[in-house]
Parts: C-alpha cells; structure tokens; sequence
C-alpha cells in the first residue's frame, strides 16, 4: 500500500522537460534503489514505511528526472520491483553494462532517533567516522559482495579492489560533492552532513565512480516528512539527478579532452 501511493506521489510531482545539454557523449547510469524483498532497511519510528519502499520510489523518481534532463542517457535500475537482490549482484550487473557511474539509494536511521540529515558517502577501507562506520555496517547486512571466482583472500581481495577504485575515487568525490551541493541548495535548513568514507560492500568491487547517498533518516520526524511526501521527495530526486548531469558534463569534457 506504501509503495503504491508512493509511486503515485511521484508521477504527479513530474515537471516539463528541461533544456538539453549541448554535449551528446554515451552515458550510462547504474541505479541501485537499496534493500528490496526479505531485506526491509530500517523503517519509520512507527514501522509503517521500510527504507527499501522509499529507495525504490527514490530511484525511479531519479530515473524519471535524468532521463527528462538527459534524454540519451541509458538508466539501468538494480531492481524494479520489491525483489531480494544479493549485493554482490548489483556489483555484478554494474559491471556488466559498462557503465559510467553507479549509485546507491538508502534511507538511514539512527539508535535514539535523534539524527537527520543527508549524507554521501566513498569507498574507503577506513571509515570517516564511527557513524559513518555503524551506516555501513548496517547497509552491509543485506548480503555481503562476494569476491572474484578464484580470487584472493577477503584481506587481499579489499586491497585489490581498492586500488581499483583508486583510479575513480577524484571522480567518485567530485560526484559526491555536487549530491551535497544540490541538496544542500534545495534544502537549506535540512542537516548536510557531509561527503563521508567507509567500506559499502555495494561499492566494493565497482569498476565505475561510484558513491551510496543517506537521503535521510526514516525515524527522524522532520526527515521522514521530507521522505514521504511527495513533492519535497521529487525535490531529492531532482538533485540527485542534477549532480549526475553535472557528471555527465564533466565525462564528456575529459572524452573530448578539454
């Protein structure tokens, strides 16, 4: 029932199309609305919305607004529905459409219910903070991200891929900064929190920039107010979707070498 009326706020808060960007250089965005299935998230205080329903409208309201903003760009979704998707999996898929960015909805929550914000986190081995280190033990718990068929131990496995994204990270951060700078924009007087670093096995194994974004936290009052209602939620997902356009420019400059 959440879902549905949900899906049904965002497809009235749709607007006009917007003005196209000069550059028309192949951009392939990876979509991945977190949780999905037997893996609810974390929820409202009074349990009636899980995170999985709202990063799921959260994706396809991004979907919508890039493709209104960007109409050659290629949006995959890691799910369309209310599926259990192993996180090994979403990396898997990412990886196999070649794509040009990946990122990661999620709702967060906090132990005294007392947190709000929006944050945007990197791939790092070591955390940011200790918070930032609980938010991704608690992301990590839907299925951890397997290592490559003969592959090495997890240790070294965590170091492989880390240098792997090495190669990304400038770009990684650079997308990062402009999720926060589009929030922070939109919402003044809502808590910006910040580009953060952990180790999301989401990210883990990645071969793109890839970055997870906290739109919120479910059991704060004011957050979930933004969450939940229609027309502030297509605000977060128009500036998702700007700071993606923003890559995309960037993308293409470095494609064309200026």
């Amino acid at each position: 029932m959440i879902g549905s009326m949900l899906v049904v706020g965002f497809l009235a808060a749709a607007s006009a199309p917007g003005p196209k960007p000069v550059l028309e250089q192949p951009y392939r965005v990876v979509l991945d609305a977190g949780h999905g299935g037997t893996n609810g998230g974390c929820h409202t205080a009074d349990g009636s919305t899980h995170e999985k329903d709202i990063a799921l409208v959260l994706a396809r309201e991004v979907e919508v607004e890039l493709e209104r903003r960007l109409p050659h760009a290629i949006v995959v979704m890691t799910r369309e529905d209310d599926a259990t998707v192993a996180l090994a999996d979403r990396v898997a898929a990412a990886n196999a459409q070649g794509a040009d960015v990946f990122v990661s909805l999620h709702a967060n929550a906090s132990p005294r219910h007392d947190q709000a914000g929006f944050e945007t986190f990197v791939l790092d081995a070591e955390a940011s903070s200790v918070e930032a280190a609980l938010t991704a033990r608690r992301e990590n718990e839907g299925g951890r991200a397997a290592p490559e068929p003969g592959g090495a131990a997890p240790q070294a496995q965590l170091m492989i891929e880390q240098l792997r994204a090495a190669a990304h990270r400038a770009a990684a951060i650079a997308l990062a900064q402009s999720i926060q700078r589009e929030q922070a924009q939109r919402f003044p007087d809502r808590a910006d929190r910040g580009v953060r670093q952990a180790s999301f096995d989401v990210l883990l194994g990645v071969r793109m920039p890839a970055v997870l974004f906290e739109a919120g936290f479910l059991d704060h009052p004011g957050d979930q107010g933004v969450l939940l209602e229609a027309a502030q939620r297509h605000e977060v997902a128009s500036g998702i979707a700007a700071a993606l356009v923003d890559h995309y420019r960037r993308t293409a400059r470095g494609r064309q070498g200026g």
